[in-house]
């Protein structure tokens, strides 16, 4: 069986990935370039795309939509990456990660109404960890699942330098997650001997499952483990389960999986009926032609609704060395924009609208009247909300959020 198949993909027999059909077939890129899937362990012909995907995603004209707040020590290196977004209680919420001026990753979050003009917590001007890096060198890449009335964030935890391990860290609420336990670490002589990273975990009818980055010998490819209490994680067998990849997110959409992985020169994504045997599909898109992405799209995350998608997010490399990252999002054609957002480049150290237009006295509420503007002084509109005689809160939404 050490041959080609029908379509002439040669098969690789040494391989430790999955195989399908009775020649061995290895599932996906490593065999059949995309041509194939494999599903319940046999070779199928040309997969459709996952029902419902849209036909086309447009980078949005104002990213990007979060930056770093670079005035302040916790952001101030300048780096904002791996959002992982939530609807909760009708607000959308987005945990993040940024680096202090310390030199090391801590995660934050950020709320917005609509989804588009996004707050800090608590507040623009002096954000504040939602996971601290504590002993280690930083804490990075959320991926947050919400169990019972347990939040669940399981993350990058690199003890020394970037020795990656990935972790859960617990809260009954946004704001203060506790590391828990290591979940997965390297294992010495294999594929992921040197580090295990960027973890990405969805919670699927009691059982998660985790796609992960692991490394070694200067390689990163995408393995997959799963669980029944969120805690103690079996590898798959067939690991990894798609080559030279990394900084990934998995998502359901429609009838498929959906996995995203970052690039230098755009993001690209792949497609699979049960998350393990995956297609290769190449390019989603590419860079905007902008700054802010001038060299490349970073971590990459999936916004899914229902089955739908609803937003490609990302961090936006601005320097070669992807250590100046901005969060930027890309929407499906046709999809429903909300009318916000768009004042990044005019407002101070990485403020909101609303923060601007408190500093300046000019109401609670800033919303940004000119998308796109450079000027501090014509981008954002401002207008009382009604509780400025109200202190300590004088911004009913941040309190009320």
């Amino acid at each position: 069986c050490n041959a080609q198949d029908a379509d002439g993909c040669e098969v690789d027999l040494s391989s430790n990935a999955d195989h399908c059909g009775a020649c061995g077939h290895v599932c996906g890129e490593v065999a059949c370039g995309g041509k194939q899937s494999c599903v319940s362990g046999a070779c199928a012909g040309g997969p459709a795309l996952p029902s419902g995907w849209p036909a086309s995603l447009s980078l949005w004209d104002w990213n990007p939509v979060l930056v770093p707040t670079s005035g302040h020590p916790n952001h101030g290196a300048d780096n904002v990456y791996a959002p992982d977004i939530h609807e909760v209680d009708g607000v959308q919420v987005m945990f993040y990660g940024a680096q202090g001026a310390d030199g090391h990753d801590r995660v934050y979050l950020a709320w917005s109404r609509e989804g588009l003009d996004w707050r800090k917590y608590p507040t623009d001007s002096a954000p504040a960890p939602v996971l601290d890096h504590g002993g280690s060198n930083h804490v990075n890449d959320p991926s947050v699942v919400r169990a019972g009335a347990t939040w669940r964030m399981y993350y990058t935890d690199a003890p020394t330098a970037e020795n990656d391990r990935i972790w859960l860290a617990e809260a009954t609420n946004l704001r203060s997650f506790q590391k828990s336990a290591e979940v997965l670490g390297p294992v010495p002589g294999t594929w992921e001997a040197d580090k295990v990273g960027r973890p990405s975990v969805l919670l699927e009818g009691g059982k998660y499952k985790m796609w992960y980055d692991g490394a070694a010998n200067g390689q990163r490819h995408v393995g997959f483990a799963s669980s029944d209490d969120g805690v103690h994680f079996t590898r798959h067998v067939g690991n990894p389960i798609f080559l030279n990849a990394g900084a990934i997110d998995v998502k359901k959409v429609g009838d498929q999986y959906v996995m995203l992985r970052e690039g230098g020169d755009g993001t690209y994504w792949a497609t699979s009926p049960d998350g393990l045997c995956w297609v290769d599909r190449g390019k989603l898109f590419g860079k905007s032609g902008k700054a802010y992405d001038a060299y490349g799209q970073v971590t990459p995350f999936l916004q899914v609704s229902s089955g739908v998608l609803r937003g490609i997010w990302f961090g936006g490399a601005s320097v070669a060395t992807w250590n100046k990252n901005r969060i930027a999002v890309a929407f499906p054609a046709g999809a429903s924009v909300p009318s916000a957002g768009g004042c990044t480049g005019c407002t101070t150290d990485g403020w909101s609208c609303s923060q601007a237009c408190q500093s300046a006295g000019g109401g609670a509420l800033g919303t940004c009247g000119a998308p796109g503007s450079t000027s501090p002084g014509a981008c954002c509109a401002c207008q009382s909300e009604g509780c400025e005689g109200c202190q300590p809160h004088v911004d009913c939404q941040a309190a009320c959020v």
